[in-house]
């Protein structure tokens, strides 16, 4: 960090134009995301939530993205899991666990939702897009 605090590390070093580059580094508590495609949106939204061969439970879906979700849940879901999530209007979407703390579960969809899609559930949920 720099003397103000922020996540910045100076590179050593120019184009030759005058043009000296700065390269950012993310605290070690913010890997998971770095490695996000995008950024999740918060949002509230009642869904259901099944495992394979299991009865779907109602869960609260808390942000989501093209790629993913995370939500409020009683289940212990173990990394791996294959699940389908249900939102309103929506066919079943297949996403598979990527991590659960608590009460909580961040899920990754097999398939990337269309950021229409996003915006569209986002702005039902009373968000914003």
């Amino acid at each position: 960090m720099d003397a103000i605090g922020t996540p910045w590390q100076s590179c050593i070093g120019s184009d030759g134009n005058g043009f000296e580059a700065e390269l950012s580094h993310w605290p070690a508590g913010n890997q998971d995301r770095k490695a996000r495609k995008s950024e999740r949106v918060a949002v509230e939204v009642s869904a259901g939530l099944r495992q394979r061969g299991a009865s779907g439970v109602s869960v609260r879906v808390l942000d989501l993205s093209p790629e993913g979700f995370r939500a409020s849940t009683h289940l212990e879901l173990n990394n791996g899991v294959d699940v389908w999530l249900r939102l309103p209007g929506l066919e079943p979407l297949h996403a598979t666990v990527a991590w659960s703390a608590g009460h909580f579960v961040g899920c990754a969809f097999e398939r990337p939702l269309h950021p229409a899609v996003v915006d569209m559930i986002v702005r039902q949920a009373g968000g914003r897009a």
